[in-house]
């Protein structure tokens, strides 16, 4: 029985991976269950076994490739440096991954480039604005402390700024997919925070009331 549930979960993340990959190559539409079941060189049988269809396979796919980076890729927003410094740090490290982690830019390169809006789809598009909403909750601690600081610049709040950076990021996911520039993840992530932080010429900010 515990061979049986090990093969079965060995079969799942076969397919998870194998229709990411494909997907990445052929884009969603032209993506085929029959492929993506030779990738995983299973059959099938197992496929429908596990996922009702190709949309229920592949929303499966992006929960399960998110779920295991997550951490790894957010985890530069934690630490006691101060917030701007932490925030320079996450996209510099964000930039690098995306050129050097072959499964994390695999799943940007399905999420902003290979996915059509499908009607099938329709589950999958509101789980990006799920996602999206999860990158803001992520990047507001970490802006909230630098605004409470006084460290953004006047008349930007933390939400605004984490609009900016998420703005940031898909040209980067952009950019570096396509291969269609070198990017210094150091001096971007310098570039983005300097737009953001508050300068010694600003006006002070005005103390609470």
């Amino acid at each position: 029985m515990r061979r049986t549930a090990e093969e079965a979960a060995a079969t799942r993340a076969a397919l998870l991976d194998a229709v990411l990959t494909v997907v990445a190559r052929e884009g969603y539409a032209a993506t085929r269950l029959a492929d993506v079941v030779a990738r995983a060189h299973v059959t099938r049988g197992a496929l429908y076994h596990h996922f009702r269809d190709k949309a229920d396979l592949f929303a499966a796919a992006l929960a399960a490739r998110w779920g295991e980076l997550a951490g790894e890729v957010l985890g530069a927003l934690d630490g006691d440096r101060p917030p701007l410094s932490r925030l320079e740090r996450f996209v510099a490290d964000y930039t690098r991954r995306v050129r050097s982690d072959p499964r994390f830019r695999e799943l940007l390169e399905v999420v902003v480039l290979r996915t059509e809006a499908l009607p099938e789809l329709a589950e999958g598009v509101a789980g990006k604005r799920v996602a999206l909403d999860g990158w803001r909750q992520a990047l507001d601690p970490v802006l909230t402390e630098a605004e409470t600081a006084g460290q953004l610049r006047p008349g930007l709040d933390a939400r605004s700024a984490a609009a900016d950076v998420l703005v940031l990021l898909h040209g980067v996911t952009v950019v570096t997919t396509l291969d269609a520039g070198p990017v210094d993840p150091d001096r971007l992530a310098r570039t983005l925070v300097r737009g953001l932080a508050r300068r010694p010429t600003d006006h002070p900010p005005e103390n609470p009331t």
